[in-house]
């Protein structure tokens, strides 16, 4: 018997104790609320709850719909009177009403004009739950986009929103997307100073939900920040919850990228193809190549035109892409150390210095630039730019390149200089018959120097006339361009209405056949200049021909 009652105090004692478990936890979700239904693509209107935080003790739950953090002078939910949540279209522009952003394009620098009717919206809901003392315990961001089966300009792409209090973006001292009240415009500001936390949700093009994360924004660019339509990086990090990772493979499968980027297209600002094409068709040459999809941005519910996600080069990119150690990564851009120590700079310079100073028709020196860098990265590199005939702001800027400090014993952590492709959105695709390789010749001193090898030039030409015949050929770029206009005719005649609405349909069909033509014929004009630089007997000699 004293054993029987024994069994039944303890299985007495384990019902108790999970009780107090019970409630325990029962009690510690006071403070946690979530959405009746989830952010996401509604074709009709319905209403919203706001659940949980009401348990043994009163909490109040505030929320606001203009983006703003919720305070405790917001509007107050009442569990009887659920939100509506309609197409948000009607209401009237807040955000894209503001003329202080920027201009209107680079060429002009015309006054941005905001626009005359109203722009697309989604519903954004912010949520907070506060104690007595009031605490916020937990906040919570919904995005609802209702109605948009009848909306143009959104199909086969992506959708995102950026969601941050509106100070963050507009305010005249801290706002990061206003000319503002400091010295020189708030949008030329960088660094973490001008970081502002934010929540990004991403939508694929089939309107799944694959991203909702808090993250930090910046402004993006050079020039282009003086655009209404800015280019906006996010960072994750671990200050802003979620880790330093986004939470999707969004770009490549089995990694998780560290940054983002809502790239506006720089100064191809109202056809945006340059970048996405060149980098798509270029993406096996020895040199890196970024990932762009695009994409519809909402900033604060309202819509913001068409941009591309893209990714971004820092230690990460090269260390996931690359398999190499993040912290043996030295990467410049543009002259800039962006990744390294000072010494690693000063090697930099050195390389530099060596290549572009000692004789490299000596093949001791040419060897031993073929240490320092990787010459076959260099020279795709180079063929392919000057392919496209880019020129203005590159050689001399707009060029990347990195290595590892210590040579890791694999493929590409060999301690040797390898090149970045980005920016190509300017400067080039326009000229047929120009001669780009000169221009290079007369410009870049390493460039110059490496010409004057034999196995250099040899190789050089070969490399060009290669991506001419097999990566940049007329019936790749045309399909591409194709496609592309099938694609993005649409939400691009939306997102230049939005913002540049001097531009046209014809302006789009314009600028892409320009860009075919230039490919149908710019492989003719490359022999020409190779010809005129090289010299056709000595092409004929090391067997390059047409």
């Amino acid at each position: 018997m004293k054993r029987r009652f024994g069994k039944i105090y303890d299985i007495s004692a384990i019902i108790i104790l999970s009780l107090i478990l019970a409630v325990i936890v029962w009690l510690s979700s006071d403070g946690h609320i979530y959405f009746s239904l989830g952010s996401g693509y509604y074709e009709e209107a319905f209403t919203l709850e706001i659940r949980g935080g009401s348990r043994l003790l009163k909490r109040n739950i505030y929320y606001t719909l203009d983006g703003s953090e919720p305070t405790q002078e917001d509007c107050l939910y009442d569990k009887n009177t659920p939100i509506l949540i309609d197409d948000a279209t009607d209401n009237e522009n807040r955000y894209a009403a503001r003329t202080d952003v920027g201009v209107a394009d680079l060429i002009s620098a015309t006054a941005y004009k905001a626009p005359d009717y109203k722009i697309d919206k989604c519903n954004i809901v912010r949520a907070s739950i506060f104690d007595e003392e009031g605490n916020c315990l937990d906040s919570i961001t919904g995005i609802y986009f209702v109605g948009f089966q009848d909306k143009s300009g959104y199909e086969e792409i992506y959708t995102a929103s950026i969601v941050t209090d509106p100070d963050n973006l507009f305010d005249t001292e801290k706002g990061i997307y206003v000319k503002g009240s400091n010295e020189g415009s708030n949008y030329t500001k960088r660094g973490t100073d001008w970081e502002r936390e934010a929540a990004i949700t991403i939508f694929d093009s089939r309107q799944r939900q694959i991203l909702e994360q808090e993250c930090g924004i910046r402004i993006k660019g050079g020039v282009s920040r003086g655009l209404a339509q800015k280019s906006i990086r996010c960072y994750a990090r671990d200050q802003y919850g979620g880790g330093n990772k986004f939470q999707v493979e969004l770009f490549h499968k089995g990694q998780l990228p560290h940054r983002i980027v809502f790239y506006g297209g720089g100064n191809d600002y109202y056809c945006k193809v340059k970048d996405p094409m060149i980098h798509k068709l270029t993406e096996n040459l020895n040199f890196a190549t970024m990932r762009f999809m695009p994409c519809a941005l909402f900033l604060n519910g309202e819509y913001w035109g068409i941009y591309y996600l893209s990714e971004e080069y820092d230690d990460a990119f090269i260390s996931d892409h690359y398999g190499v150690k993040k912290k043996d990564v030295i990467l410049i851009k543009s002259g800039v150390l962006k990744e390294g120590e000072y010494e690693d700079y000063e090697e930099y310079l050195e390389m530099k210095r060596f290549i572009a100073e000692e004789d490299m028709s000596l093949s001791g020196n040419y060897e031993a630039a073929g240490q320092m860098i990787d010459i076959d990265s260099f020279i795709d590199y180079y063929a392919m730019q000057i392919y496209i005939q880019r020129h203005e702001d590159w050689p001399s800027a707009n060029y990347a390149l990195w290595k590892t400090r210590e040579d890791e014993g694999s493929e590409f952590g060999d301690g040797r200089w390898r090149w970045m492709l980005f920016d190509v959105n300017s400067g080039g695709m326009d000229s047929v018959e120009y001669d780009s390789l000169l221009e290079v010749l007369c410009d870049d001193e390493m460039f110059f120097s490496l010409y004057q090898n034999e196995e250099f030039r040899r190789q050089f030409a070969e490399r060009i006339l290669y991506i001419g015949k097999e990566v940049l050929n007329a019936n790749n770029c045309g399909q591409f361009l194709e496609d592309y206009k099938k694609t993005m005719a649409a939400p691009l005649a939306e997102s230049n209405r939005r913002f540049y609405p001097a531009v046209e349909a014809e302006d789009f069909d314009d600028y892409l056949e320009r860009l075919t033509t230039f490919f149908e014929n710019r492989y003719d004009a490359v022999w020409d200049f190779l010809v005129v630089n090289m010299g056709e007997e000595w092409l004929r000699q090391n067997g390059i021909q047409k």
